[in-house]
C-alpha cells in the first residue's frame, strides 16, 4: 500500500493538504461533536488513516534514524506524512 502512495505522492500529497485545509475553513472541532459536519468528519478519518497509515510503516520498515522519524511524526503531525513520503 505504502508503495502506491509513493508512486502517487503528488496527487496524495494535495488530498492531504486539501483535507487539512477543509478541516481548518470549517473551524472543526474534535470537542464538539454536535456541530461536526460530514466533510469535517471524512476529512479527518482520511488524515488519521494516512497518517496511522506512514506511521505503521514507518514502524515496520528497515528505515535509517527510526527514532527521528518516529518523533518527527508526534511533534509535526500536519507535516511528517508528506516528507515521509517524499524521501
Amino acid at each position: 500500500m505504502i508503495d502506491l502512495l509513493v508512486k502517487l505522492r503528488f496527487p496524495v500529497t494535495l488530498l492531504f493538504f486539501g483535507c487539512q485545509f477543509l478541516w481548518i475553513k470549517l473551524g472543526a472541532n474534535l470537542m464538539d461533536w454536535d456541530s461536526l459536519s460530514i466533510p469535517a468528519l471524512m476529512s479527518v478519518l482520511f488524515l488519521t488513516g494516512f497518517w496511522l497509515l506512514i506511521l505503521f510503516d514507518m514502524i515496520n520498515s528497515r528505515i535509517f534514524n527510526k527514532t527521528f522519524w518516529l518523533m518527527s511524526m508526534l511533534i509535526l503531525p500536519n507535516l511528517a506524512p508528506v516528507v515521509r513520503l517524499s524521501a
